[in-house]
């Protein structure tokens, strides 16, 4: 029971490691470049590299990168931004925990996380790479519906039925005669 309670601390920290980086500029100067406000970042979080480092913490390289790549950095008088937004409620309070594989160097745990609209469930993948001590986090379902580790490209349902519909009534003007 003890090691579930370490792990629902890491899986809570996890989660709030890109929200952290991404509201951390709040009060400072804006800089507007092509209609989309930008401020930068404080100097903790002044490359990619130390980002990197910090989601590296919990999770894995393919996460790390899409974490990255959400938080749309620019380079804006020699200082790393981010835009500038209010970013909705995201699910990172962990309610609940089950395992569902417990091996020696391999985890895999269910957890139910609240903080967004509704509560989500979400599958973690850990793995222990050679002798190290701590987990990191390889896997995690329902990327597709969190903004911080969406993939590039990747659109909800919802957008993806909104697009369908538009180009069928292209397709559809198409083939009416003149």
């Amino acid at each position: 029971m003890d090691q579930l309670r370490q792990f629902k601390q890491f899986i809570e920290q996890a989660e709030q490691v890109w929200t952290q980086i991404a509201a951390s500029p709040r009060g400072k100067p804006v800089y507007t470049v092509n209609g989309v406000d930008y401020t930068p970042l404080p100097e903790r979080y002044g490359s990619k590299r130390k980002i990197s480092r910090i989601f590296r913490r919990y999770w894995g390289i393919k996460l790390t990168e899409r974490m990255i790549r959400n938080l749309r950095l620019r380079l804006v008088k020699g200082k790393l931004c981010v835009p500038y937004r209010i970013y909705p409620p995201l699910p990172m309070k962990v309610v609940s925990l089950k395992w569902k594989k417990n091996s020696l160097n391999q985890k895999v745990i269910s957890a139910v996380l609240s903080g967004g609209s509704r509560n989500v469930r979400v599958d973690y993948r850990f793995i222990r790479s050679g002798n190290t001590v701590s987990f990191t986090i390889m896997k995690r379902s329902n990327c597709e519906y969190d903004l911080r580790y969406r993939a590039q490209g990747a659109s909800t349902a919802h957008t993806r039925n909104q697009q369908k519909k538009k180009n069928q009534k292209g397709r559809n003007n198409l083939l009416k005669p003149p």
